[in-house]
């Protein structure tokens, strides 16, 4: 440390660091939402709207995702390594063992009292640090769940309250995808 140096003049660089740091991931989430509406609007075929989208979350907001969209797909579009598969598939047996319509799991300090102990020993099992499960879901149209998980060297660390609220985001776009594309044709889309 600079002999000049004021008292106290750490601890603003560090407040400084952290505004920045803020600031950017506030700001590389804003850019994903937009990559994210982007891709469902300009994907072509509606039937490549959700592996699409599931091809752009991982690595940026996950290790692994998996969307279960009946009305538009047959099968569960699974974006993974290898490695996250079983993991993937041990967390949609969770939210179904649990009858929970979401479930979220992580333990980062501002999501640890919301996360089941023995969750959380699970993932660590799978060398996972998070995952969230939420319901596709929009005006009444139900369409499965979308499924995230972050690995132990996930660059972002555990989901977070902010992260949670970009996956909520997510399959809020997924879900209005979802109810407009399985409507029949005429219908008033503007219920």
């Amino acid at each position: 440390m600079p002999e000049n140096a004021q008292p106290g003049s750490t601890e603003n660089w560090s407040a400084a660091l952290r505004y920045i740091a803020g600031r950017k991931s506030a700001e590389e989430s804003l850019g994903f939402l937009a990559h994210i509406s982007t891709t469902i609007q300009q994907t072509a075929e509606p039937e490549e709207v959700v592996p699409a989208v599931a091809r752009a979350c991982v690595p940026f907001l996950a290790s692994a995702v998996s969307v279960g969209a009946p009305a538009t797909h047959s099968q569960l579009v699974v974006q993974s390594p290898t490695e996250y598969s079983s993991a993937l598939e041990a967390v949609r047996g969770l939210l179904a063992e649990a009858g929970a319509d979401k479930l979220v799991i992580s333990e980062h300090e501002g999501l640890l009292k919301k996360s089941d102990p023995g969750h959380l020993s699970l993932l660590s099992q799978w060398r996972a640090t998070s995952a969230v499960a939420l319901p596709l879901a929009y005006r009444g149209v139900r369409g499965g769940h979308l499924v995230v998980l972050r690995g132990e060297g996930h660059r972002r660390g555990p989901i977070s309250p902010g992260d949670l609220a970009l996956v909520s985001e997510v399959a809020d776009r997924v879900a209005a995808f979802n109810a407009f594309a399985t409507q029949p044709a005429g219908s008033d889309a503007r219920r």
